[in-house]
């Protein structure tokens, strides 16, 4: 029964938590003259787009890490890597393209520390 709740724990942290620590990060990161520039870009896609897919990239993060199959990850990062190059070459922003790789690479180091914590606590 512990495991199970560590586990439901550790998945709602990871999954919801990483999207706060992504968006604080950015608040520091942008500057006010780039925020125009990436409310534009968000306007493009669905309206909670990019917080479901932050969602499901560190649920099958922690998902591949439980079951051991760290290989996966990179897999994650490759579909969304192709999925995205597309829109990122059409926009041809630097800022864009910025703005998704670090959200990208702090939403998967948060998934890849919870997940460590995880099997840690679990194995």
């Amino acid at each position: 029964m512990l495991r199970i709740a560590v586990t439901l724990a550790g998945y709602a942290i990871a999954i919801f938590a990483g999207g706060t620590v992504v968006e604080t990060s950015f608040r520091y990161l942008l500057r006010p003259q780039d925020l125009e520039t990436i409310r534009v870009f968000r306007e493009r896609g669905l309206a909670q787009g990019g917080k479901v897919i932050g969602w499901l990239e560190r649920f099958l993060v922690i998902s591949f890490m439980l079951g051991g199959d760290y290989a996966a990850i990179g897999l994650v990062l490759a579909a969304k890597g192709i999925i995205l190059y597309g829109g990122i070459q059409e926009v041809q922003q630097h800022k864009v393209a910025e703005y998704i790789l670090i959200g990208t690479m702090l939403s998967m180091s948060w998934a890849v520390l919870m997940g460590s914590i995880l099997v840690w606590l679990l194995y």
